[in-house]
């Protein structure tokens, strides 16, 4: 009987590739949907293929969520596909926050666009 998704690979400790050096930090109110079920979160990164969500909500790896995101530059917030790629579920005493690794899936343009504007007024801020 095959596994699901969610039981081969609950907890993989997050991207070993350098995917992360596009990433921006934030700290922005995130809604994800799943269903009829919905809950908050804190988007602690985001870059243009995907976003941390930090959240104590365990979703398995492979699922699907309509993430809602409130960026703190843009007025309206942003909507997009994900999937779950990993999860951190919550540990005493461990310095990491409790989330998920979300992939955008049918990312919108402005994400992206979004994403790299915040790269770039951050990384003029450094100079």
């Amino acid at each position: 009987m095959p596994v699901p998704p969610s039981e081969q690979r609950p907890y993989t400790g997050g991207r070993k590739d350098k995917g992360r050096a596009n990433r921006v930090r934030l700290d922005a109110p995130v809604h994800l949907r799943r269903g009829g079920a919905s809950w908050s979160g804190v988007a602690k990164d985001i870059g243009p293929g995907g976003v941390f969500v930090a959240t104590v909500r365990f979703l398995g790896v492979g699922e699907r969520v309509t993430l809602i995101l409130e960026m703190p530059i843009d007025a309206e917030p942003i909507e997009a596909l994900a999937e779950v790629r990993w999860c951190r579920p919550f540990m005493e005493l461990h310095d990491l926050p409790a989330g998920v690794g979300l992939r955008f899936i049918d990312t919108p343009l402005r994400a992206a666009i979004l994403a790299n504007e915040l790269r770039r007024s951050r990384q003029r801020a450094a100079t």
